[in-house]
């Protein structure tokens, strides 16, 4: 190159003092492109440009440029791995090309003009493991660039990092806070995983975005008097009466609650009675919500408490439905999303059921697992749900149609209208064959050499349980007692608690019912909890650590779980993430205290429980013998089991290849526990995903597992699966996995 040692000392000189770089920009766009000025005259090059890491959307976005076509600025976008800017960030590795379009990873972008600067530099810009962008330098000379330049961009690069990644911050936030969002290209068939079964067809709408939007927007004209406002508060009120009843008849878990601070804030003078003075004052009805809704966001969303910061969510949708009400007066109160296909990047239980309430027609989650408690809930009420890796579907307009396939896990973006008549067909079909089907009877299920498997149910919610008792089940192996708790704003009494688990057995007319205990933390966060501060809720005070820390608590749960059984059949309470001897006989023993007690009060209660626990831990493999002598029956939570084996994080994207249920560890575990188990004739069943996987089952029956909890949707494809097993077979494949040493032998063998 021509350039020399004092031009690049030069250049870092200039850039170490970046502050005045930055306080002497009128905005950050102005700030970029001095940057990329200054670096291409010391560099001598043509061309400059900086392209910055969009977390949300998973791609490098060109910000500033001096040579490239101006106009391609924030239209030309890659993701990670693509192209040769690229592959820089993929790698985190420099790119030096004498000749940039010989290289196999070029990609050529027609809008920016690039094609006649054959030599390329690109180095990656970030700050510690936080990747911020790439540093690109062109030139027309080809070898135009040497190992002085690698040196000094990188260096260059470095310097950066802090105050781009702080610039790329303030663009998110611009974003978050209105800005309009560009239109998405490219879009049209993304593969994802099914969370839950089922098809919609209707157009997006983007959890967040709308109400969030409608707050903090201020270039529509400000409208309204104060009959105008009174008349949107008592039609929201309506409204939000409608859809609590709704909720109720779907949900009897969420009592009246789901919309309580709703109704609430509807009628605080603090609330309601700051923007009636306000419009009193002179300003329009649609300002007064905006500013009123501003300032209890603002001191919401500061408060150290999660409880506060969780009445976010309750503060924008209220509002929101007030400037709708305020804006659309003939508006049908569905809200933003009913008869929708809802896209989020995560979603909590609670705002599922309102959003149940509001007659979604379907879900998509771009973040989290089919393992994750909302998607649990969606199966519950029937809500076609798919988790797809793609942040891209966040910015999508929101008159955009889109299909969601939950039976196959995939998402169409304005689907042809033949895509959309072969989905419409084929669902069609689907209800003919269940309109003539009679009665299903797989609650047990037998191999073909004769062999009978138990199938149970897991129960998530009551409205799973005619499904459940339609399949025959032959019990419920699995009730999840936390949605009584993720779906209300506080902890529910024993008396609430007993009315929900009464109606659990009493709709199993004499069979079997495990109930699991208080199942909270790590990913199901109590939002009226300080368990999601802890700094690795995984490994925190949860399940039958926060019940055993908080012993009231469990004690409501156990009285209402004896007494609701009164007078029944089977009746088993078992205990989550239990890790040793010792926390199971504590907790064995807060049952036999609340017997006792239950006794001396003379209340009818069910008096001979059988205790069991879930087998989660790795620290239970060792010491299953010491429990199984003192232990009921056992369950295999596997979805948990798999993530504590092997140190992987199952709603985690970075890692979710890691998460591997066929890996030898993990077989080889489950061999032992369930070997012990029958050494000593205890009941063993598995609940997790593991239990309807085809492909594990037959090891799940080769190591002796006789009993599977499902959730019943699954119980039909499973009994065909079993039906077609022959248990030696079945103890072939075991032997032949367990001995296996590595993913690949195992899955080797998987596919033979």
């Amino acid at each position: 190159m021509t350039g020399n040692r004092q031009d690049l000392l030069n250049m870092l000189c200039d850039l170490s003092d970046l502050s005045a770089l930055v306080t002497g920009s009128e905005n950050i766009e102005n700030f970029l492109q001095r940057t990329v000025d200054l670096v291409s005259g010391h560099l001598r090059t043509p061309v400059c440009s900086i392209y910055l890491y969009d977390e949300t959307a998973d791609e490098l976005v060109l910000k500033a440029t001096v040579g490239l076509n101006p106009h391609s600025v924030d239209r030309v976008r890659m993701s990670s791995g693509q192209g040769l800017v690229g592959t820089v960030m993929a790698t985190r590795q420099p790119v030096c090309e004498g000749h940039a379009s010989q290289n196999p990873n070029f990609r050529y972008f027609p809008e920016t003009d690039e094609l006649p600067y054959e030599s390329f530099l690109a180095v990656p810009i970030q700050k510690g493991v936080v990747k911020v962008g790439v540093l690109v330098v062109q030139h027309t000379q080809p070898d135009y660039f040497q190992t002085s330049d690698i040196m000094a961009l990188k260096a260059t690069g470095a310097q950066l990092a802090a105050v781009l990644e702080n610039a790329r911050l303030l663009m998110d936030l611009q974003r978050v806070c209105g800005v309009p969002e560009k239109p998405v290209c490219n879009l049209g068939f993304i593969k994802g995983q099914r969370a839950s079964a089922g098809f919609a067809f209707a157009k997006v709408a983007i959890r967040g975005r709308s109400h969030g939007r409608l707050v903090v927007e201020t270039e529509a004209a400000e409208t309204g008097t104060l009959k105008d406002f009174m008349r949107a508060v008592e039609t929201t009120g309506a409204q939000l009466n409608a859809l609590q009843q709704r909720c109720a008849r779907k949900l009897p878990e969420s009592a009246a609650l789901i919309f309580a601070a709703h109704f609430m804030m509807l009628k605080d003078p603090k609330f309601i009675g700051r923007m009636k003075e306000r419009i009193e004052a002179g300003e329009p009805a649609t300002q007064a919500v905006r500013a009123v809704a501003r300032h209890y966001l603002d001191l919401f969303a500061d408060s150290p408490h999660p409880y506060l910061r969780e009445k976010v969510n309750d503060i924008e949708d209220l509002s929101g439905r007030l400037l709708n009400n305020l804006e659309l007066p003939e508006s049908d109160g569905q809200g933003d999303f009913g008869g929708k296909v809802v896209v989020a990047s995560e979603i909590y239980p609670s705002e599922l059921l309102k959003l149940a309430a509001e007659s979604v027609a379907g879900i998509v989650l771009t973040n989290g697992g089919v393992t994750s408690h909302a998607a649990i809930i969606a199966r519950s009420l029937k809500i076609p749900m798919v988790v797809v890796q793609c942040p891209e579907l966040l910015h999508l307009p929101e008159t955009t149609p889109v299909l969601v396939d939950g039976d196959v896990g995939n998402v169409y973006v304005e689907p042809s209208a033949e895509i959309v008549a072969r989905f419409e067909d084929r669902d069609r079909a689907k209800e003919e064959v269940a309109a003539q089907s009679g009665p299903v009877t797989a609650g047990i299920a037998t191999t073909e050499d004769g062999s009978r498997i138990e199938l149970l149910a897991n129960i998530n919610l009551l409205a799973e349980l005619p499904l459940a008792k339609k399949m025959g089940a032959a019990g419920i192996g699995l009730y999840r007692t936390e949605f009584p708790f993720l779906v209300r704003p506080s902890f529910p009494s024993e008396t609430e608690q007993f009315l929900v688990y009464r109606q659990v057995v009493e709709a199993m007319e004499g069979r079997p019912v495990v109930f699991r205990t208080l199942d909270i933390g790590g990913e199901k966060t109590l939002a009226y909890t300080d368990t999601a501060m802890e700094p690795n809720p995984e490994l925190g005070l949860r399940s039958i650590r926060f019940t055993l820390a908080y012993r009231d608590i469990f004690e409501q749960q156990i009285r209402a779980i004896l007494r609701a059984a009164a007078g029944s059949g089977q009746l088993g309470i078992m205990f989550p993430l239990i890790a040793s001897l010792d926390d199971f006989l504590q907790a064995r023993q807060v049952v036999a205290d609340c017997l006792e007690r239950l006794a001396a009060d003379g209340l009818e209660h069910h008096d001979h429980p059988a205790i069991g626990m879930m087998v989660e831990l790795p620290a239970v493999v060792e010491t299953m013998a010491e429990f199984a002598a003192e232990a009921d029956f056992f369950s295999i939570g596997s979805n948990d089991f798999v993530q504590y084996m092997l140190g992987v994080d199952r709603s985690n994207k970075r890692v979710a290849d890691y998460y591997r249920p066929e890996h030898p560890s993990v077989l080889r575990a489950l061999q032992k526990v369930v070997r012990v188990a029958d050494e000593f004739d205890k009941p063993i069943s598995i609940c997790g995903e593991m239990g309807h996987d085809p492909a594990m089952i037959p090891f799940l029956l080769g190591i002796g597992i006789r009993r599977l909890s499902i959730d019943p949707q699954f119980m039909p494809a499973v009994h065909r699966r079993i039906s077609g097993l022959t248990m030696d077979a079945c103890r072939e494949q075991a032997r032949e996995l367990t001995a296996a040493g590595s993913l690949r032998a195992v899955k080797a063998i998987l596919g033979s």
